[in-house]
């Protein structure tokens, strides 16, 4: 299964993306140093920011694979005051499919939780 997590930059954020975006890549990508079943998420194309995607993307089996990137990202959604969504995607039909948030606001991940809406 095709999972992204990402910033979220839309209207109902509170973050300037756009001014936090250099800074969040370079974490996530010194995160990702030894990791091989996660690859950075870093989908800038459009010139609006809430377009945009930064994050991680997963191909998981399991889980309990998801329990190192939530806790990470957390620490980042608290660090820069920002929400994460957490999306099913279609790489056929290159869709994501948004089943939740966590962050500052929506608080700390649930790994069973999030399993569930995800089907795994």
């Amino acid at each position: 299964m095709d999972i992204q997590i990402y910033v979220d930059g839309s209207s109902y954020s509170d973050i300037d993306l756009a001014e936090i975006s250099g800074q969040l890549v370079s974490e996530l990508n010194a995160w990702l140093e030894n990791k091989s079943a996660v690859k950075l998420l870093d989908d800038r194309a459009s010139d609006d920011p809430e377009d945009w995607k930064i994050g991680l993307g997963l191909k998981l089996k399991s889980k309990f694979k998801l329990k190192d990137p939530l806790n990470f990202l957390y620490d980042l959604a608290k660090k820069h005051q920002c929400e994460f969504v957490v999306a099913q995607y279609d790489a056929g039909a290159d869709v994501s499919e948004e089943v939740c948030y966590f962050g500052t606001e929506e608080g700390k991940p649930d790994l069973f939780e999030i399993a569930n809406y995800l089907g795994l």
